[in-house]
């Protein structure tokens, strides 16, 4: 009798060692699958945090340059405001120009140039500040940049291309070209070079 309880308890054991496997089996099973399906949500936040993050630093790059143009266009914009008015002050230079020219003969008339001269002295430091100069154009080099020519001449004490005579000054407004000076340049004719190297 003794033998037959210790043979059903061993099979009681079995069955029981049985179960637990299976049992054990299942929660490994469910927690892979929860292991997996956690890993999956992981990746997926990894992936939307790098997208955010690449969105984020385009973002801000964007907005860097934004600044960047913003005051670049305020720097030019202040750099150059008085353009406009500086060029209109330069044509009441030309008309002081013009008034000084004439000959004064009458004491009257030389007090009238005085008076002028000094208000165009005034304009002149005004513009002056503003960033305002004249383009030094007599005796140069005709350079297109700077000058217009209205004419030519010949004077073969001069040399070829220099400028004669100014008809009206040009200015420079700070980096810019405000007005071009309207001038008359040297032109010698080729024909007559030629001719003086061949003597």
């Amino acid at each position: 009798m003794e033998k037959k309880k210790k043979v059903n308890v061993d099979v009681f054991e079995d069955d029981a060692k049985e179960t637990s496997k299976k049992e054990a089996q299942k929660d490994l099973n469910r927690l892979e699958a929860e292991l997996k399906v956690l890993k999956e949500e992981n990746e997926k936040i990894f992936k939307e945090k790098e997208e955010l993050n690449t969105k984020y630093l385009l973002s801000l790059a964007e907005q860097k340059n934004y600044k960047k143009r913003i005051d670049e266009e305020n720097e030019r914009f202040y750099k150059y405001a008085t353009f406009d008015l500086c060029k209109e002050i330069i044509h009441v230079l030309d008309t002081f120009d013009l008034a000084l020219q004439k000959e004064q003969s009458l004491d009257e008339m030389k007090a009238y140039f005085k008076g002028f001269e000094m208000t165009r002295s005034q304009l002149i430091n005004c513009l002056n500040k503003e960033g305002v100069i004249e383009i030094e154009t007599l005796g140069k080099e005709f350079d297109p940049n700077y000058m217009i020519s209205i004419g030519q001449m010949e004077d073969k004490e001069k040399a070829d291309q220099e400028v004669l005579k100014v008809f009206m000054k040009g200015y420079m407004y700070k980096d810019r070209v405000l007005r071009p000076a309207s001038v008359i340049i040297n032109q010698i004719n080729d024909s007559c070079e030629s001719e003086a190297k061949e003597e």
